[in-house]
């Protein structure tokens, strides 16, 4: 699957699993579950999911040596989340009900087309089963006119309850929507439905709603597909880093851990074997990083400020899990296979966010880096990088599930 219709079809985090789940099926992946026993062999390619909407892919090498190297990514976006089937009556049109999830950009999802998508729940067989979903019309929530409001370009203050309400028309209640009768429950959110673009002179700006994360997800699950690794390369990809990762699905559950204690019990090693997997493999945490502003270059660090272009980011701060240790680490590797890279330090005036890296390196204690893309305009309804940024990601994550680190402090 390209990349443009991995983001043009992953509307939500589970629509996001799935296509992975293809991705991999296609690949020679083999579905597990964490329920039962696993019969697991040397160059095997599995794969579990929770939730529908978090997945884990791991490939077993040759096992010369035996270690964990994770690459890390979230398939959740900052969206619109619809606050139950009830709709909001208005005068030009019933109104949709929703709460914002994760820090979006509140004005950048007015006036463009967008849809309804998520998972609904239904009675099947004495089962309770979600299937996913998503509107085929779409959905948008107008803008005040510039004459009714004339300090709108001044700045204004937005209104949750009100002012982001998207109208759904004549609808009775969020679920006519579907073609889908006694409909139990739902997690349902209003996206963006913008078709990526390139931009530029030379199309060399890919634009695109949910480049935030989902860049690194597909690049994280494509290079698995390849991989040939000494000990057991794992792919993550967790659901709810947006609103911090405290679900059952989350980085900060033991959703990793379980997996990769049950690895270790199919292929019968030790909890000897099990720390010392730990301690010698890394952690890859991927997400995207501010790059300096066109119009805003104060925003960015006084000495280094990231560009779009110039390659792999190296993202240091508190509050991310790198160290010296581990960005050396990273350093030596990207160098010797000649991928570009920068280092990225916030403003100190500013506050960055967690990161999935800071949680799972804490609960397996790993030696674990932060990285990403740089790009423009986080958290908006359609966010900017450089094209050729993506050829690099996909390159680093190749090599480093390929790549002994031998770490052991």
């Amino acid at each position: 699957m390209k990349l443009e219709e991995f983001l043009k079809t992953s509307l939500t985090a589970y629509h996001a699993t799935d296509n992975c789940e293809k991705i991999l099926i296609e690949h020679g992946f083999t579905k597990l579950n964490i329920k039962n026993d696993w019969n697991l062999i040397r160059g095997g390619k599995y794969f579990i999911t929770k939730n529908q909407s978090s997945i884990i892919a791991f490939v077993i090498g040759d096992l010369s040596d035996y270690y964990f190297n994770i690459a890390e990514a979230h398939t959740d976006s900052p969206s619109l989340r619809v606050k139950g089937e009830q709709l909001i009556e208005s005068t030009e049109g019933n109104r949709i009900n929703i709460e914002i999830y994760g820090s979006l950009i509140h004005y950048s999802i007015m006036d463009i087309p967008l849809k309804i998508a998520g998972r609904v729940f239904i009675n099947e067989d004495n089962k309770i089963v979600g299937k996913l979903i998503e509107s085929n019309v779409n959905v948008n929530i107008p803008s005040l006119a510039f004459h009714q409001n004339k300090s709108v370009n001044e700045g204004i203050k937005f209104s949750i309850q009100n002012d982001l309400l998207p109208l759904a028309g004549n609808a009775e209640s969020v679920y006519s929507f579907f073609d889908i009768n006694n409909i139990i429950d739902a997690d349902l959110f209003v996206v963006p439905d913008v078709k990526p673009f390139y931009s530029g002179i030379n199309g060399q700006y890919l634009c695109s709603p949910r480049l935030d994360n989902l860049v690194s997800v597909w690049a994280v699950i494509t290079s698995l597909c390849n991989c040939n690794p000494k000990g057991i390369s794992i792919a993550c990809c967790f659901d709810n880093e947006e609103i911090g990762s405290l679900t059952k699905q989350g980085a900060q559950s033991s959703y990793l851990p379980v997996v990769l204690e049950k690895i270790n019990i199919a292929l019968n090693r030790s909890n000897l074997d099990y720390i010392n997997a730990c301690e010698k493999g890394m952690i890859l945490s991927i997400d995207n990083a501010h790059a300096v502003h066109p119009a805003h270059s104060e925003k960015s660090d006084i000495n280094t400020k990231v560009e779009m272009g110039k390659g792999i980011v190296i993202k240091h701060n508190k509050s991310y899990s790198t160290d010296g240790y581990s960005s050396a680490k990273l350093k030596n590797m990207l160098k010797s296979n000649k991928i570009n890279y920068q280092d990225f330090y916030n403003n100190s005036d500013l506050v960055c966010g967690g990161t999935l890296g800071l949680f799972t390196s804490s609960l397996l204690s790993m030696n674990s880096c932060d990285i990403g893309i740089p790009q423009l305009a986080m958290h908006s309804a359609i966010e900017t990088m450089m094209s050729k940024d993506i050829d690099s990601l996909q390159k680093c994550c190749n090599v480093f599930y390929n790549t002994f680190f031998n770490c052991n402090n």
